[in-house]
């Protein structure tokens, strides 16, 4: 199975976990013609959609698969749509809530080719600590050098409380890290308060694993 990033940041976010026959989309953030295109137009691979919360470069497109009766799984925005098993199976995805100004959700997704992933962005940090994680997508939002360079004290304040530092995505690496932990994806980085080189050194100083960055375009096997 693969992982496809199609977008990851303010401009619009979406991820697919495929394989040749089924497709879980992750966030609903870029027109749903780009994630056809990505598939070679084969949407009846789509076995559901999964959105963490309600900001536009998250959920813009929902209703585009809402419209063709693709199965919604947003808990935080009231969304649950089609049947719950299309996306339990072969997918089972579970949800936790996070720290953001609006309601949001992470993911723990499970499916026999990837083992356990864990999904989780636009959250000041997660509260708790998994077991045997295979896979992490993580939010490394910004840099706390990076961030009193850039804006003044309000916006400060405000993305403090709703995106994840570079440190506390290590920590949360850090007690996470196994084993079994086969790859790092970090995501939502800042244009502006991010420096994606540093972040990718920082964090691969703390796994054995690949850590890869979640830019349009990139793709890995899981």
């Amino acid at each position: 199975m693969k992982l496809t990033c199609l977008g990851s940041g303010s401009a619009g976010n979406c991820y697919l976990l495929h394989n040749e026959t089924e497709c879980l989309v992750i966030e609903a953030g870029i027109p749903f013609k780009e994630v056809k295109k990505a598939l070679d137009f084969n949407i009846s691979k789509i076995v559901g959609v999964v959105v963490s919360h309600e900001h536009g470069d998250h959920a813009k497109y929902l209703h585009e698969y809402i419209k063709v009766g693709i199965p919604v799984m947003a808990p935080s925005m009231g969304h649950v749509t089609g049947e719950l098993s299309a996306i339990s199976k072969p997918f089972a995805v579970r949800t936790f809530p996070l720290v953001h100004d609006a309601p949001c959700s992470g993911f723990l997704i499970e499916h026999q080719e990837i083992g356990r992933l864990l999904f989780a962005t636009d959250t000041e940090y997660i509260r708790y600590k998994f077991k045997s994680l295979n896979h992490i997508m993580i939010e490394c939002n910004y840099s706390k050098d990076l961030l009193r360079e850039s804006y003044y004290d309000g916006l400060q304040d405000r993305i403090k409380l709703t995106h994840m530092e570079l440190d506390t995505c290590k920590d949360f690496i850090r007690v996470n890290e196994n084993h079994d932990l086969r790859t790092v994806c970090l995501m939502h980085l800042s244009d502006r308060t991010s420096n994606e080189t540093v972040f990718q050194k920082e964090v691969q100083e703390l796994v054995e694993c690949p850590v890869y960055m979640a830019n349009k375009g990139l793709e890995y096997e899981l």
